[in-house]
């Protein structure tokens, strides 16, 4: 079942007087028990993927499209055109987030097992006597070995590891169907990181999750992912089954990541992509990838490309995809 549908999303920034496009036309499906990983680098707009599905914009920003979540009692939600009545309804209950810093996303001047449990009380409608001691078992379910002491701590007294899991049970607190985890990784250690994922695709099992896994680590969409989502510049590259993007990747960009995973991978000196990233306040014309694409051609940098099926399961937008380079 289709728990989560994106289509033709595009997010426009009007801060500056000007109209400037963070996403452009994105489509995906998400069922659910599903994990999605959403690829690209710094720039390419996964963040902002993640506030429009929560309906969580800044200030002069707007979306078009459609963005529609299928809830637990099979109501559908157009998230776009919803009141915020019903998005406060659905946020933490149906849909739970990690967002990017943990230390950041927790009131720093708010006990950690407090914030748990307003959460757990406004949520889940439980007294508050029993909202504390579920949230001490969620800070152990989440692989805290001192669960009394991190209930009592305010988030400066954590480390970044301990952060991570106190947010992580903060977003599984009211119970969610679909959990968004923004690069929660991001800021741990090799070690810690290896943890802290194992622990994620845990608690997705036991819970019965749906995942959407925003990423610049290509290895963890690999090693976590069903479907893969791979965005470039605020457009999607490619789109489809894990295993069919990472045995015939079709697109450059897709390429070049997954070169560059496989060279870290083997500890050998990866080949970086030439150039940096498109700017979305002037991006260029056609595909935004092609100043730095060794296979671009003048069509690529007078038209936007289409999508193009290479199976039921895999898109690529290109003008020439790998099986025809």
């Amino acid at each position: 079942m289709s728990l989560l549908t994106v289509e033709n999303l595009s997010v426009i920034n009007s801060s500056s007087g000007r109209s400037i496009s963070i996403l452009k036309n994105i489509s995906f499906s998400l069922n659910s028990g599903e994990t999605l990983a959403v690829i690209g680098e710094t720039g390419s707009g996964k963040s902002m993927l993640c506030r429009s599905i929560i309906g969580l914009l800044p200030p002069c920003f707007s979306c078009s499209g459609n963005i529609c979540y299928t809830s637990s009692d099979n109501t559908k939600t157009s998230i776009i055109s919803a009141e915020e009545s019903d998005l406060l309804n659905i946020r933490g209950k149906e849909i739970g987030v990690v967002f990017q810093e943990a230390v950041a996303s927790l009131n720093p001047v708010i006990r950690c097992g407090k914030q748990i449990t307003d959460v757990l009380y406004v949520k889940s409608k439980i007294d508050k006597n029993k909202a504390a001691k579920q949230a001490r078992k969620l800070l152990e379910t989440v692989g805290l070995s001192e669960p009394e002491r991190i209930f009592h701590a305010y988030p400066h007294q954590l480390s970044g590891g301990m952060a991570q899991r106190v947010a992580l049970a903060l977003a599984i607190a009211g119970e969610p169907q679909l959990l968004i985890a923004d690069e929660p990784s991001s800021s741990l250690d090799s070690i810690s990181k290896k943890y802290y994922l194992n622990l994620l695709n845990r608690l997705k099992q036991e819970n019965n999750l749906t995942l959407i896994l925003v990423t610049h680590d290509v290895d963890e969409a690999l090693s976590f992912a069903d479907n893969i989502l791979v965005l470039y510049a605020g457009n999607i590259s490619e789109y489809g089954k894990t295993g069919e993007i990472q045995k015939a990747p079709a697109h450059p960009y897709t390429k070049a990541l997954l070169n560059i995973a496989h060279a870290l991978k083997e500890n050998d000196l990866p080949t970086p992509i030439p150039g940096e990233i498109s700017s979305l306040t002037n991006p260029p014309s056609g595909c935004r990838f092609h100043p730095r694409c060794p296979k671009a051609q003048d069509i690529c940098r007078l038209k936007e490309p289409s999508s193009i099926d290479i199976s039921d399961y895999h898109s690529v937008r290109c003008f020439f995809p790998a099986d025809t380079m």
